[in-house]
């Protein structure tokens, strides 16, 4: 081979050395040499500890390094970092790492991590060195280690991607960020401890309805099994670990009371990190009343139904007639306002669905009978009748009697006289609801109150006039109920 050649294979031959990762040595996930001088000047002392710190970010010195390091040590810099690494991978170190430096421009972000400058410029044609990259590889692997901190783009992360970003573009496109991490990885070593570092469930939570259930874990997990009373509901393979994909742990398919739920991470070689504890289940019983239209009743014009939905939030309540819908109502109250005189006389059903956020449903079906055409005779001239007198504000009746035993919902109308401007319902002295028109009524779901004697009143009002009158009900001993455990 030509002198020629060879002179020209060299530079080739250089380049592909430095872009291998080779297998790290001995020292892999040990501390790198690192020469301490007192920067101190501009940061806030603390006492963080390892696990408190979950972020690495890569800032670029966009100088020198000597330089670099004198400016961080200059009280009027206003800014500090953990460390500086030069381009012959030198490492030195400014700030302890207990202490939080002014390196990113984001309290949130300084106090939860760690930051690295590295001499160089973000757009200079040079880039970063293979040296420089492998001491700044070997330092973050350590300190994954120590702060058993996840190996991904998650937790590692650059100047530009903090929260506010304040104009920094570092480390820019020259930064390699799929190498480094390979490099991280492998000083980081088989070794790596696996554990469970967070999880959105937390010992002796109250849940409902669909929740969240995510985890965290070192890198070294590859697979996670989330199990119920021993019982495996989901595998996640990749991250972020997340029960069914990210659309939550769906309780309504476990009955209410306590449950052992249990987190399996498992990594190489049947290695598992195990995290198991309580948590309550209590989902109510999702129901939908209505007001305004009674069952069987002769109505005409436009008919005014009102309904509220018991035991979760809706998402939408539907209205129908004779099967048709007529109304989506996403905001409380939940009201339907129709006029019957558009339809020929003789039966229709209102019905109300109701669909509750965690997707159960509800429905109340309403039978009328709908009677608009009616031929009356001519009426004979009549005298005028005298006026009469509006009767007086007064409680005409209530379908709650005195003495009466109570159970489940119970639907409270209240018949007054004199026109009030509204009807408030009392219970023991405590106001539970009004109504502004009649037939004034409000459901009252016992189930909610413990055994015993209450006082219902209901007050009718009229300007700065008031009424009221009570009775006495009784809320009766409920049965024990027992839960079981998921098959």
């Amino acid at each position: 081979m030509s002198r020629l050649r060879i002179t020209r294979l060299l530079p080739l031959l250089a380049l592909a050395a430095a872009l291998a990762v080779p297998a790290p040595d001995a020292a892999a996930a040990k501390k790198p040499p690192v020469t301490w001088l007192k920067g101190e000047a501009n940061i806030t002392p603390a006492h963080r500890k390892p696990a408190s710190i979950d972020r690495v970010v890569v800032h670029v010195t966009e100088g020198s390094f000597w330089g670099a390091v004198s400016w961080l040590q200059n009280p009027r810099a206003h800014a500090s970092s953990h460390y500086v690494i030069s381009r012959t991978g030198k490492i030195v170190q400014l700030v302890h790492l207990s202490d939080i430096a002014w390196h990113a421009g984001h309290w949130p972000t300084n106090v939860r991590s760690v930051g690295i400058e590295h001499e160089g410029w973000t757009y200079g044609p040079d880039g970063f060195t293979d040296a420089q990259l492998r001491a700044s590889a070997r330092l973050s692997a350590w300190l994954a280690k120590r702060s058993l901190m996840p190996i991904d783009r998650r937790h590692f992360v650059g100047h530009d991607e903090v929260p506010g970003g304040h104009g920094h573009t570092d480390p820019g496109p020259r930064w390699n960020w799929k190498r480094y991490l390979a490099l991280v990885r492998q000083y980081a070593g088989s070794d790596q401890p696996l554990k469970i570092t967070w999880m959105s469930l937390r010992r002796d939570d109250v849940i409902a309805g669909k929740v969240p259930w995510r985890i965290e874990t070192t890198n070294a997990a590859k697979r996670v099994e989330f199990r119920v009373n021993g019982r495996i509901l989901w595998t996640a393979r990749k991250r972020p670990f997340t029960f069914g994909l990210g659309h939550g742990f769906n309780t309504l398919l476990l009955p209410n009371g306590r449950h052992a739920v249990e987190v399996y991470a498992w990594g190489a070689n049947g290695r598992k990190s195990v995290q198991r504890f309580p948590i309550r289940i209590d989902n109510r019983a999702f129901r939908v009343t209505t007001a305004g239209a009674q069952s069987w009743t002769k109505r005409k014009g436009v008919i005014t139904l009102r309904s509220r939905v018991w035991g979760a939030k809706a998402d939408r309540v539907v209205f129908k007639v004779d099967g048709r819908r007529i109304l989506v109502d996403r905001k409380a109250p939940y009201v339907l306002r129709w006029d019957s005189r558009k339809v020929r006389d003789g039966k229709r059903v209102l019905e109300v669905v109701a669909h509750s956020v965690d997707g159960r449903v509800a429905q109340a079906r309403i039978p009328v009978v709908v009677s608009n055409k009616v031929t009356k005779p001519k009426p004979k001239p009549v005298p005028k009748p005298k006026p009469v007198p509006p009767p007086p504000l007064a409680i005409a009746s209530q379908s709650v009697r005195d003495g009466q035993v109570a159970g489940g919902l119970v639907l409270w109308r209240v018949e007054a006289t004199g026109k009030p401007d509204r009807v408030e319902f009392l219970i023991d002295g405590v106001v539970r609801g009004t109504d502004v028109a009649a037939p004034f009524t409000l459901g009252w779901d016992t189930a909610a109150e413990e055994p015993g004697v209450y006082r219902l009143g209901a007050r009718a009002v009229k300007g700065v006039k008031t009424v009221e009158a009570s009775v006495t009900v009784t809320v009766p001993e409920r049965p024990e109920s027992s839960s079981t455990a998921a098959p």
